[in-house]
């Protein structure tokens, strides 16, 4: 048999385009792994988000195209995902298959033969690729594939999706399949065939392992503490873990930005590259650890087969919030980034479903919010405090999600709530490759557009910040520099030069237009008890949240605070200088009146406004992507916002009629 070699498309070869088609876990994405070599390239379907995966392999004088297709149960569509796919199914234009491969999983022969029985009705050639056959051995119905072959009068061809045997002979049946006449197929009758086909033995009553495992993970009392169990492993693991990559890349982006401030210059050459364009790009790269660990667990649990039982458990709670057991996955995404999280919400079927859980994920406290916590709670809350406040964070995102996903399919998304129909998969060993290809898929997506978007509202910031820049201020400054040379040297004048420095940053963002934006926007938030320092800082931390750190360090005279001096870790513990020295300023800062400028009440309401508001353009876009329309973004952006603002003038104002402040 002529050997398989990945090759890219050769001018003159014969190109037949093979569509993957198959139900949910039939195993066809990391068969088609097995089939090319490698991670499939996504593509969108032409007007829509939908992805479908898409690799080319050459066999002998031909090239293979296989187009992986989201799953689907049957020719009626019920999601957005079914409903392209089955459109490109039976589309007519150039960019049709010319045979379909049905993926089949043996251990459940009956039903997929009833999705390959409504696929003969599209009258195309088909070949069919029978899955998991040892997983049907081992619970005692082994299936005769020569039998099946002689009933379904099509070819037939034995795979294991997970060591990837049988995936030559696959191809070369989809070439052979796609250049015979193709011949009508004959209707049957599923089930009957899988009677004839299926020998049942002796120990097909047997429990199996699934059956014995099911019945502690899926037990009525035990089946929901052992999944929260299983979510604060995989929490405590993805902020354990990922911390010292992250450490690592916040290291190497500062130690680049040094090295590029040292070659060039002072002046707007030297802040752009450095303030706008590394660091905008660094704010991106530093929460990729987090976001390729998170895609893994997902990747691993939804492998095994658990996630599927968790949708299941969640089901009947978030049914009565008008949500479905699927939209859980999403909203624990979401905890990490709200950009995966959105983009998993493609799983869901219900369009209402879909755009409730859309809109309420970004209510999740994700990662960079995380620096505006600790900053806040080290600086006014006592150490034995800190991991209250900070889980009554969380706890607030979880309990206002769930309020505006009820309220909204009660309102603008009324309708029937679905009910959730799904087949448990058998429990199994992970595929490394679809693991690998899913990590690498969400941090695809995340790069791609969290970081284009983050990066040019990061340009915008920057513009906004560093313009104007009068010429007094900086003559100002020389002069104090040229003073301290003159009376001070060593290591005294180092940390002079330092502080003329930060306080020559101070300055000219104070005249800034950004700072100009936020004390036009200041009376808004002036309730909330914050003075206008704050209201700039919120401005600035638009393209990600986290920006609000930086901005302030330098409105404090303290130049550049890194935000990743705040980690988790550090509640309670010393942080770096700049980071001691920003919570000290904001527990001394003053307003002009001479009263603090911030106490615990501004803290904990600022907090509140981080956990509710949708400060993060990366979401807001990918929302306008999903939903392929602007009004969820904007009604997003909207409704959290109010939250954020409500929710930050009410602690203050409460507060201080409780004599709190």
């Amino acid at each position: 048999m002529t050997a398989i070699t990945l090759e890219a498309p050769v001018t003159g070869l014969g190109e037949v385009t093979a569509a993957l088609v198959g139900r949910q876990n039939a195993g066809k994405t990391s068969l088609m792994m097995h089939l090319t070599g490698q991670v499939q390239k996504p593509v969108n379907f032409p007007g829509s988000s939908v992805e479908r995966g898409e690799s080319r392999v050459r066999i002998g004088e031909f090239v293979l195209r296989l187009v992986d297709l989201p799953g689907i149960a049957s020719l009626n569509a019920v999601s957005p995902d079914e409903e392209v796919a089955l459109d490109y199914l039976t589309g007519t234009g150039e960019d049709r298959p010319q045979v379909i491969c049905v993926v089949v999983d043996a251990a459940k022969l009956a039903v997929e033969l009833t999705l390959v029985a409504n696929l003969f009705a599209l009258d195309k050639p088909i070949v069919v690729a029978l899955n998991k056959r040892d997983v049907a051995e081992a619970e005692g119905r082994p299936v005769d594939v020569d039998a099946l072959a002689d009933a379904l009068g099509v070819p037939v061809i034995p795979t294991n999706a997970l060591t990837g045997a049988g995936s030559e002979a696959l191809a070369h049946a989809l070439i052979r399949t796609a250049h015979i006449p193709h011949q009508q197929l004959t209707r049957f009758d599923p089930h009957a065939v899988a009677a004839r086909v299926q020998h049942v033995s002796a120990r097909s009553g047997k429990r199996t392992f699934t059956d014995r495992l099911d019945a502690v993970l899926l037990h009525r009392v035990w089946g929901l503490p052992i999944l929260m169990l299983v979510m604060l492993g995989m929490f405590q693991t993805l902020f354990s873990v990922a911390t010292p990559f992250m450490d690592l890349i916040d290291s190497g982006q500062s130690a680049f930005g040094d090295l590029v401030a040292d070659a060039i210059g002072p002046g707007a050459v030297r802040s752009f590259l450095v303030d706008g364009l590394i660091n905008g790009i660094g704010s991106v790269l530093v929460f990729l650890p987090q976001i390729a660990l998170l895609m893994m667990i997902v990747a691993l649990l939804e492998g095994t087969g658990y996630m599927a039982r968790a949708a299941f458990l969640l089901d009947r709670p978030l049914s009565r919030v008008g949500l479905s057991g699927r939209s859980f996955v999403p909203m624990v995404s979401s905890f990490a980034c709200a950009v995966p999280g959105i983009l998993a919400s493609r799983i869901i079927e219900n369009e209402r479903d879909r755009i409730a859980t859309v809109v309420v994920s970004p209510l999740m406290s994700c990662s960079a919010r995380l620096p505006v916590y600790v900053l806040f709670i080290g600086a006014f809350f006592p150490a034995k405090a800190g991991g209250v406040v900070l889980l009554s964070m969380y706890l607030l995102g979880i309990f206002l999600a769930v309020l505006v996903a009820f309220l909204l399919r009660r309102t603008v998304l009324r309708g029937p709530s679905s009910a959730l129909m799904m087949e448990l998969p058998v429990y199994q060993r992970p595929s490394a490759r679809v693991v690998w290809a899913q990590v690498q898929s969400g941090c695809r997506d995340f790069l791609v557009l969290a970081g284009t978007v983050i990066f040019a509202a990061s340009v915008i910031i920057w513009v906004l910040s560093y313009y104007p820049r009068p010429e007094g201020i900086h003559d100002h400054y020389e002069a104090q520099r040229a003073v301290a040379e003159q009376k001070l040297e060593g290591d005294k004048l180092e940390r002079a030069l330092v502080g003329i420095e930060d306080a020559e940053k101070a300055a000219y963002l104070e005249q800034s237009f950004l700072a100009d934006l936020g004390r036009f926007i200041h009376p808004i938030f002036e309730p909330a008890g914050w003075d206008w320092r704050t209201s700039v800082g919120v401005v600035a931390a638009f393209p990600a949240r986290e920006l609000i750190v930086p901005t302030l360090g330098i409105l404090y005279s303290l130049g550049d605070v890194d935000p990743g001096d705040f980690s988790v870790d550090s509640l309670g513990e010393a942080v770096p200088e700049g980071g001691a020295g920003l919570r000290d300023a904001l527990k001394s800062a003053r307003r002009a009146d001479g009263s603090l400028a911030f106490g615990p009440l501004q803290a904990v309401g600022l907090m509140v406004f981080f956990a509710l508001c949708s400060q993060c353009a990366a979401t807001l876009a990918t929302i306008r992507r999903e939903t392929r329309s602007w009004k969820w973004p904007v009604f997003t952006f909207t409704y959290m916002t109010f939250l954020g603002w409500l929710g930050a003038v009410l602690v203050n104002q409460i507060g201080t009629a409780m004599g709190l402040g």
